[in-house]
């Protein structure tokens, strides 16, 4: 069971020739998909999402397996968890789902850096206790 599912918008744009939401398309769904779960105004997870802050969440990696064309729908619904949490870095686990079925499977792996010098910064003990509740089971 996924620990969070948000539902994205697919825009007219997302689409290519074929008709289907484009390889690169998907990559923006997942990144909203990462923005609505992460960084609730509620209840966000991770540090503030502006330019000009001192720490920053980038992506570091990412695999996008593609099982299912996507047609133009009006929102997908993509479950988003936290499969595995390191020092510095944490993998985010989505699958786009399709009338019920998994279309995408995906992960990124991301690091929080301090800006002025682009070097990794660990994760502290708040933030790994918010990861880990987004967890699809108990971490060790």
């Amino acid at each position: 069971m996924p620990a969070r599912t948000v539902s994205v918008p697919v825009r007219w744009g997302d689409l290519d020739a074929y008709g289907h939401v484009n390889n690169v398309a998907v990559l923006g769904l997942l990144e909203q998909a990462r923005v609505q779960a992460f960084w609730d105004p509620g209840a966000p997870v991770l540090p503030t999402l502006a330019a000009g802050t001192p720490v920053q969440v980038v992506v570091a990696d990412a695999h996008v397996t593609y099982r299912k064309a996507i047609p133009y729908v009006q929102a997908v619904d993509i479950a988003v968890t936290v499969e595995r949490i390191g020092g510095a870095s944490f993998v985010i686990g989505y699958e786009i789902l399709l009338e019920g079925d998994v279309a995408v499977k995906a992960t990124t792996t991301l690091v929080l850096v301090d800006v002025a010098t682009w070097r990794p910064i660990r994760l502290d003990e708040d933030q790994r206790e918010r990861l880990t509740a987004l967890a699809p089971s108990p971490m060790p």
